[in-house]
């Protein structure tokens, strides 16, 4: 009996979503936000495979916040680019060199498994419905392996582009932090720390003059989204925001403090309007190339600031639904554009069927995603989760006292 007690007691901790008393739960929340927008921009794909279709409600598109759910990613940038220094800190910024390779095993292990699962997936055609073209395919998958599908086509599922963003920020992100740790002062610190949040601004100024003709969102994307150079304000941001929470902050929360609540609404207010105010990327003006992704990427590193401060709804963003989300975020960025085919195939939807017809597809593409995320989570994603957990017990970093910022998920 006791041995099936225990047995039973494993399986249920195996199968739950605990919550670090130490950690900050809006985090979750923004995460889960993050992953429910992108969401939303791929469930409204069927409504464009022919002529571009409107779902109007009292007057107003209700495809325009879905459409523009790709900023998503852009908040993914500023959180990855936040908790990522923040370990770095904690741990102790100024010899990063000598804990590189504990490091770089953390990250493989956190991003790989669940990545090769899905590409494997989708390459040997379990996926059902969905088609990839055989062209070149070796040579794809090589590529892809190698995360440079920010640069050459992320042709297998096109949400891959932002992993190709993401290894390459974590391979940069112990130097870079060591250089503005070693920066002397800290005027030169944030100098520096500012350089890199405008350097991905002034590169794309200097692309848009080498190609001012793009204007289609189709040329737009290899060009100016997708390539890491162009697209790290994100990153920057939450690096920035991780400095000033660490410098003048600690790791934890200041009680009293009275600009995290105007802050975190301030900026709230003006992802909102961004969000619902005009399709973003409608046509690539000089705005969309050269401010939109800086715009961005300060408005969720002002949410991002004021919610580790406690600017941010605790009984909004860190509800125990959001947290699940979060837990989950990775395998479900990672598995749903493949399941839209099979999603239209089970709810039988047409886009002359109006409003109704899409919301059962829409249901029913949400639901088989967070299936197959769930099934991801707990076969593959977990079980490496939980070796790098044993493998930091076993080879822990040296750690700076009173660690408070603690999220369970440090990615994207």
């Amino acid at each position: 009996m006791a041995g099936k007690a225990e047995a039973s007691g494993a399986a249920a901790a195996y199968f739950a979503f605990p919550r670090s008393t130490s950690a900050i739960a809006e985090l979750d929340g923004l995460r889960a936000l993050a992953v429910m927008l992108v969401l939303g921009r791929h469930a409204v794909w069927p409504l464009f495979s022919g002529d571009a279709q409107r779902l109007d409600f009292s007057g107003f598109d209700v495809t325009v916040p879905f459409l523009n759910g790709w900023i998503g990613v852009d908040l993914f940038f500023v959180l990855s680019g936040f908790l990522i220094t923040h370990h770095l800190l904690r741990r102790g910024a100024e010899t990063p060199l000598a804990q590189f390779r504990l490091y770089l095993g953390a990250r493989a292990l956190r991003i790989v498994p669940t990545y090769l699962a899905v590409m494997l997936l989708v390459v040997a055609g379990v996926v059902p419905l969905y088609q990839i073209a055989p062209e070149l395919l070796s040579f794809r998958v090589f590529y892809h392996l190698l995360f440079l599908q920010d640069y050459l086509p992320a042709n297998i599922v096109v949400a891959f582009w932002s992993l190709g963003v993401e290894e390459k920020f974590y391979l940069l992100a112990p130097f870079l932090l060591l250089l503005a740790v070693r920066s002397g002062s800290s005027v030169w610190r944030y100098a520096f720390l500012c350089g890199l949040i405008f350097l991905p601004f002034l590169l794309r100024v200097v692309t848009n003059l080498q190609h001012p003709e793009i204007t289609e969102y189709g040329a737009y994307f290899p060009v100016f989204r997708s390539p890491f150079h162009l697209t790290f304000d994100g990153l920057a941001v939450g690096v920035f925001c991780a400095f000033v929470s660490h410098e003048h902050y600690g790791f934890g929360r200041k009680q009293g403090l009275r600009w995290p609540i105007p802050l975190f609404w301030a900026a709230a207010l003006l992802l909102l309007f961004q969000l619902f105010g005009w399709e973003l990327l409608e046509e690539a003006g000089i705005y969309e190339k050269l401010f939109q992704p800086l715009v961005l990427s300060i408005t969720f590193g002002g949410m991002l600031l004021a919610a580790v401060q406690g600017g941010a709804p605790r009984l909004l963003l860190g509800n125990r639904c959001l947290l699940v989300v979060a837990r989950i975020s990775y395998p479900l960025y990672l598995i749903h554009i493949p399941l839209v085919p099979l999603a239209l195939a089970m709810t039988g939807y047409r886009v002359e069927q109006g409003f109704d017809g899409f919301l059962g597809f829409f249901a029913g593409f949400w639901a088989l995603s967070f299936l197959a995320a769930f099934a991801l989570h707990f076969s593959v994603e977990k079980p490496f989760l939980l070796l790098k957990d044993r493998l930091s017990q076993k080879h822990p970093w040296r750690m700076r006292p009173d660690p408070q910022l603690t999220p369970e998920s440090a990615k994207f």
